[in-house]
């Protein structure tokens, strides 16, 4: 076995050249975390370990450190947990929407007198919400204004939302609209981050009947190493004709799919050439084809090489096919990519392939990247390659890369910093504080290491005072938010694992409504 042969001591037979450092956690055993916190041995010494011939050399005989087994740990408990939680996930779910379609505890028994109990037994259902939807059941968009509201971003999408637009494509009379609606970006661009964990026909359903935008296609993507679909994402354009934008969302991090949370935390990465070294689990999830550090373009070439399934498609060839069609169909229109989560992650790694594969007429188009509670995708080289490739658009100006976190949000801290593992953060940090003052930031997040213990009381008083604006924050600010049971129940849980409940969406909801932002700290 070759984890015996690690234990043994010695370096695996096969090393390859080049930068890479990928951690197959599938193959370590609980004595091999034992070993790793008990002996002062380089983590490349280890058979479960494929690292390239000059991260060998980078790392020497420096010890791995205890994050690397501590990692390895959570690893393992979310492998453990995968099944136990998908189920606990799915029953939640059920239970949760049997509730609400019935009108909540009181409908449910009036409906059971009557005999006219909605069962949702239709997942993909128009109705049917995730556990992100029923902690914040919020889908109207709010328009913006200029007295209130984080104003910092000029950036406006004009939307039609008089009933005329409709009636024309119904075949109805010409019709001046009279009503033209305006949305910060930053509100399009949340609401669509939380919108993306929703299923298709709920996703449609909201995007044309109440956002009165124009849904484009919700897509599944095909992860060759997994073998099944982990990514999904979905594109719409602010109207169907002459539209100014076109947006896509990536769904981020699911609360009970382990899978997901075993991405954001893995340390792996491998070098892509100009790119920088890339956090593995996120390549994976765009269509990664080969784990080739020596040839960035046989690793991700600018085609497909392996062919998905049949009825599949790797998430980055098809989401770039459809916006091209979408900016050929709308030449005024500027590209706007977010995410949240691991969604986030996806939202900045989409731009930094396009780069790598020069294309220039997508990249030309590109308006925004907005990232809302985003791990760390990339180490320093992978930072600049981004800021050098959006630089300069069409419009002559940069492309905006914010990247917003929620005071102690754990997921901005993921993957660990660590000796082995060398990711960093790009972008504007917009930070918000528990009451939503915001901060534009040159660097990282306060507290970016997550297990600081300076910062303990600290995280566990954020905590409560979360649950207790969760409880009251609509006497002050209105009715849109109020929190409901399952919101204030996760909250909670912040009480335990301090910092998980501040990566609800909920708050980047609010902190995007009720936020102000001060000028950039340098």
């Amino acid at each position: 076995m070759m984890a015996t042969g690690a234990a043994a001591g010695g370096h695996p037979k096969s090393k390859m050249g080049g930068e890479k450092l990928i951690i197959r956690s599938e193959k370590v055993r609980l004595v091999d975390i034992l070993w790793m916190l008990l002996l002062r041995r380089p983590i490349t010494s280890y058979a479960f370990v494929d690292a390239g011939e000059q991260t060998v050399l980078d790392v020497g005989d420096a010890p791995c450190g205890p994050l690397v087994p501590l990692i390895q740990a959570i690893l393992k408990f979310f492998a453990a947990a995968y099944w136990p939680a998908k189920v606990i996930g799915v029953a939640l779910e059920f239970l949760l929407n049997f509730v609400a379609l019935n009108g909540g505890l009181l409908g449910l028994l009036w409906n059971f007198f009557r005999c006219k109990l909605v069962i949702p037994l239709d997942r993909g259902a128009p109705d049917f919400r995730t556990v992100i939807g029923m902690i914040d059941g919020r889908t109207e968009l709010k328009p913006a204004t200029s007295d209130g509201g984080d104003m910092r971003q000029l950036q406006v999408l004009d939307v039609v939302v008089s009933g005329e637009a409709a009636d024309l494509e119904n075949g109805g009379c010409a019709a001046t609209p009279l009503v033209v609606q305006q949305y910060l970006v930053s509100e399009v661009t949340v609401m669509a981050s939380k919108l993306a964990y929703e299923n298709p026909a709920y996703v449609k359903n909201v995007v044309n009947n109440v956002w009165k935008f124009n849904f484009v296609g919700f897509y599944n993507g095909w992860n060759k190493f997994l073998k099944e679909d982990t990514t999904q994402a979905f594109v719409m354009t602010d109207m169907a004709k002459d539209a100014t934008a076109v947006l896509v969302a990536f769904r981020g991090t699911e609360p009970l799919n382990m899978k997901d949370w075993s991405t954001d935390v893995e340390l792996s990465w491998m070098g892509m050439g100009a790119m920088g070294n890339v956090h593995v689990g996120f390549l994976k999830a765009l269509g990664l084809q080969e784990e080739d550090e020596k040839n960035p373009g046989r690793a991700f070439p600018k085609e497909a090489a392996a062919a998905a399934p049949k009825g599949k498609f790797f998430a980055y060839y098809q989401l770039r096919q459809v916006v091209r069609e979408q900016l050929k169909k709308h030449p005024n229109a500027r590209l706007y990519v977010t995410g949240h989560s691991l969604g986030g992650a996806l939202a900045a790694l989409f731009p930094a392939l396009l780069a790598l594969h020069r294309e220039t007429e997508i990249l030309g188009r590109l308006g925004a990247v907005t990232t809302y509670g985003q791990p760390r995708v990339g180490d320093g080289k992978f930072v600049d390659f981004f800021r050098a490739s959006t630089a300069k658009t069409k419009a002559a100006s940069a492309t905006r890369y914010d990247r917003v976190v929620y005071r102690y949000d754990v997921v901005p801290r993921v993957p660990f910093t660590a000796p082995v593992a060398r990711f960093v953060h790009g972008g504007t940090c917009v930070y918000y504080d528990g009451w939503y003052d915001g901060k534009e930031l040159a660097g990282d997040e306060p507290d970016p290491n997550y297990f600081d213990p300076r910062y303990v009381l600290s995280k566990y008083g954020n905590a409560v005072g979360d649950l207790a604006k969760g409880a009251f924050l609509w006497a002050r600010a209105g009715r849109d938010y109020r929190e409901g049971f399952v919101s204030l129940f996760f909250r909670c849980i912040g009480l335990v694992f301090p910092g998980l409940a501040s990566h609800s969406l909920r708050d980047y909801v609010d902190a995007v409504r009720l936020g102000r932002v001060a000028p950039k700290q340098v």
